[in-house]
């Protein structure tokens, strides 16, 4: 009696094809292309694309060459592929870094990646009034963004000065030194993005 074609598993096609990307994103990071992994781990170049394309299921041997190619393990890859979300990095707020002011009267709060800190600061800044942030230039070419979500700012940058209210927004200079000060009589809150000079000559 001829035995009954087993249906296939819903459960390992999604795990078989999630696996796939997990290796095509890993691949990708690492920027290595299929040609780069195939030498890297000893697995035929065609084998890695079919994998990716979830056309066929590979084998624990080879799962393993793959993974010590791409600097993980099986472990890490079988246990990332079912996870496929959008969400890239989540920061709780007692783990966001936070600095003060020389005067004690401003906050920054560094919500920035790590990984762009070179090219991008992003920061949540607050300030008592009265309160002043000075800064040292930053790189040749930099450019601080700063935007007013409540009361009212003054930035200098060398000899001259302008002023933002809620909801606006001052470019600058910042390889200048530069210094924000709370001219209200209220608490002031503002988002401000530094963008430096790796990033502007990229342009």
């Amino acid at each position: 009696m001829a035995r009954q074609k087993r249906e296939p598993c819903p459960e390992t096609e999604a795990l078989s094809e999630k696996l796939g990307l997990t290796i095509q994103r890993l691949r990708m990071a690492d920027k290595m292309s299929l040609g780069d992994l195939s030498t890297e781990s000893g697995v035929a170049k065609s084998m890695i694309s079919q994998i990716e394309k979830n056309e066929t299921n590979p084998t624990l041997a080879t799962l393993s060459r793959l993974s010590q190619a791409l600097g993980t393990s099986v472990e890490a890859m079988v246990s990332e592929a079912p996870d496929q979300s959008s969400l890239v990095q989540h920061t709780k707020i007692q783990d966001t870094p936070k600095l003060k002011s020389d005067d004690g009267l401003c906050e920054l709060r560094i919500i920035g990646s790590i990984d762009t800190v070179q090219f991008v600061q992003w920061y949540d800044f607050r300030a008592d009034p009265g309160g002043e942030l000075k800064s040292s230039p930053h790189p040749q070419g930099s450019v601080e963004n700063l935007t007013v979500l409540q009361g009212e700012l003054e930035v200098s940058v060398a000899s001259e000065t302008w002023r933002a209210k809620r909801g606006e927004t001052l470019r600058y200079r910042a390889d200048l030194p530069h210094m924000i000060r709370n001219i209200g009589e209220k608490p002031a809150h503002a988002t401000m993005v530094n963008i430096l000079a790796h990033a502007v000559r990229s342009r």
